[in-house]
């Protein structure tokens, strides 16, 4: 992601509803930060991992394929990845409504079609996923996050 475009990511998580269709409608600061903020009209909605729906602006996802291309030959990960990428993965337009389509093997393999989900960016990507795991997740860094934050704030966290 380029210099600045980091800094105007969307804050925090959010809640919104995979529909039955496997549409789902991403909220408007995300919106305005892929069109306006990295000039991208199109997002490539995928999962790596077969547990986490990812969310790539086109700039972000084609700067991934050209590492991948210089990486092929180095790393047997490079396969893996763009083949779970493409089976998962579909491309949509981002018009003013927002909505995206997840693409049916990912509604399938992670149970969303119909359900609450909660999206969150790293790095400029959306990683969704539902919302009762991450109910689970929270609940389980709430345990030792007294000693995260004295840790982080010795070392500068304000």
């Amino acid at each position: 992601m380029s210099d600045g475009a980091a800094d105007k990511q969307p804050l925090g998580d959010f809640v919104t509803r995979c529909e039955d269709n496997g549409r789902i409608r991403l909220p408007s600061p995300w919106l305005h930060f892929f069109t306006h903020d990295l000039k991208d009209n199109k997002v490539f909605a995928t999962s790596i991992d077969g547990t986490t729906i990812r969310i790539y602006p086109e700039s972000i996802w084609r700067a991934n394929l050209a590492l991948f291309r210089t990486l092929s030959a180095q790393s047997p990960d490079v396969k893996r990845i763009l083949t779970l990428a493409n089976h998962f993965g579909t491309e949509s337009s981002l018009e003013s409504h927002g909505k995206i389509l997840i693409k049916p093997e990912l509604r399938v393999k992670l149970a969303v079609a119909g359900a609450d989900v909660v999206g969150g960016g790293i790095d400029g990507v959306i990683h969704v996923q539902l919302k009762a795991n991450q109910e689970t997740i929270i609940d389980n860094y709430l345990i030792g996050a007294t000693d995260a934050v004295q840790n982080l704030t010795l070392l500068g966290m304000a």
